[in-house]
């Protein structure tokens, strides 16, 4: 049965249970995985509850078996949805509440807020973002009151606006199979010698999830779903999702090369951050930050500020030193 059945049956039967939501969180294609969470008011018990259904299991003639509900305290309920009612003013228009990325075709979340005989429907695509931190408590009191198998899903939802996780904005999605496929297809910068300009891959790894490389200057970031054979890339100019750069990764990592760059950690008055690093050049860290390829002045650090999490030989260290001590 499709999804959008699945729904309209879900609220068929709340209505028939006098089950009226007021909050309600669906999840599509994420990690291959359908979800289905929402708030609750009961008219016949005048209880606020949350319900939880994994929609892939659900079979259209057992649907209510797969009904999880847990209850909710009405003061914990007023103070959440008098939280949203606040904020509403500020997004009356749907462009406001879209804030999915149109190049990626899953990890679709949708949080539906019924309020005043309204519904406000918010869009985003694998994280909540960082300016709809006023969603942030309803998003976690679903979880909270969900299955403990939902939590890993839970952290990463809510990983960028707890600050553990930077969000990646991707350019291109591409289906194929990332370790058959003929990748030369799929670049049409490949079709013209004269265009065709070789890069040096200065760094790759795997790191969280993604391959991170640097190619020529220039930062890609690549994803790769293999339940799904989809591929998710970034690059820091757009121009060259589809170019010789991107073939020449995907091409390294299918032969599954790799240059490892530095970790470092750098403690600051209030806010501590782990980078990857590419080394030193003109006394300065290049590090990656917030998806862009920037730039560290060692000048303004002391070297307790500076912790390496993972060096080569102690290249970086010998470098850091000359310049901090030079």
């Amino acid at each position: 049965m499709q999804l959008n059945k699945k729904e309209r049956l879900i609220n068929k039967i709340l209505k028939k249970k006098k089950e009226y939501p007021l909050l309600e969180l669906k999840i599509t294609d994420y990690n291959n995985s359908n979800f289905y969470l929402s708030l609750v008011y009961n008219r016949t018990i005048e209880k606020f509850k949350v319900l939880y259904i994994p929609l892939d299991v659900v079979e259209e003639s057992k649907i209510e078996e797969y009904f999880c509900y847990q209850f909710m305290e009405v003061k914990s309920v007023m103070y959440i949805m008098d939280q949203i009612k606040r904020e509403l003013p500020k997004y009356p228009d749907k462009d406001s509440r879209d804030s999915r990325n149109k190049n990626i075709r899953q990890y679709e979340i949708e949080l539906d807020i019924h309020l005043d005989n309204k519904v406000y429907d918010f869009y985003t695509t694998r994280y909540l973002p960082r300016n709809w931190k006023f969603l942030f408590e309803a998003v976690v009191m679903l979880f909270e009151h969900s299955p403990n198998v939902m939590n890993g899903l839970a952290t990463e939802v809510l990983s960028v606006i707890m600050n553990t996780n930077e969000i990646i904005e991707y350019q291109a999605s591409i289906n194929c199979d990332l370790w058959n496929a003929d990748l030369t297809k799929y670049f049409p910068s490949l079709r013209n010698e004269k265009e065709y300009k070789e890069g040096k891959i200065q760094f790759l790894e795997y790191v969280n999830g993604k391959y991170f490389a640097v190619i020529e200057k220039h930062l890609l970031v690549i994803e790769y779903n293999d339940h799904q054979k989809l591929l998710n890339i970034y690059c820091d100019k757009k121009d060259l999702v589809y170019s010789n750069y991107t073939y020449q990764v995907l091409n390294a990592i299918q032969n599954h090369q790799e240059k490892k760059f530095y970790k470092i950690k750098i403690v600051g008055k209030q806010d501590i951050y782990n980078y990857l690093c590419l080394g030193v050049e003109k006394e300065k860290l290049k590090i990656i930050k917030k998806n862009k390829l920037k730039t560290l002045s060692l000048h303004k650090l002391k070297k307790e500020d500076i912790m390496i999490l993972e060096d080569f030989n102690h290249e970086l260290e010998e470098k850091i030193e000359e310049v901090l001590e030079g």
